[in-house]
């Protein structure tokens, strides 16, 4: 009998470390996943702000992700980059100056390229290039 209450007690722990376990995963998968993420960021020298973001659909397209900038004072335009994307962790971003030029890459790869002072969007994907001119996006 005595052992009987070991045994259960045992169970309780493994079930309690179980929920403990589950508990903290969800949470941090809402929190990871659970909105609009800024995946790469950068301000122009002349304050234009580019952004690569992405949203968890909670459903089976995975992520969206699109590129939005805005001129000093102005609204927020925007690019399509794809609607069934998956997770992109951080984008780094190199400015040339000279030029007016963003690069936005995934790992190794060139992914977007802005010019910020024309806006002209330009999407590296697949083996294509694809330039694209902006959509007004709500505040």
């Amino acid at each position: 009998m005595h052992n009987d209450i070991g045994l259960n007690l045992f169970r309780m722990r493994i079930v309690a470390a179980v929920f403990v376990g589950v508990t903290i995963l969800i949470c941090v998968v809402i929190w990871k996943f659970g909105g609009r993420r800024i995946v790469g960021r950068a301000v122009a020298p002349d304050g234009t702000e580019m952004q690569i973001t992405q949203t968890f659909t909670w459903g089976g397209d995975l992520f969206n992700t699109g590129f939005t900038y805005r001129k000093p004072g102005g609204l927020w335009d925007g690019f399509y980059f794809d609607h069934e994307d998956s997770y992109w962790a951080k984008s780094r971003v190199q400015l040339n100056t000279n030029s007016g030029v963003a690069l936005f890459y995934r790992g190794n790869s060139i992914a977007v390229t802005f010019d910020w002072r024309k806006e002209i969007y330009t999407l590296h994907r697949l083996g294509r290039v694809v330039t694209n001119s902006p959509s007004q996006l709500p505040q």
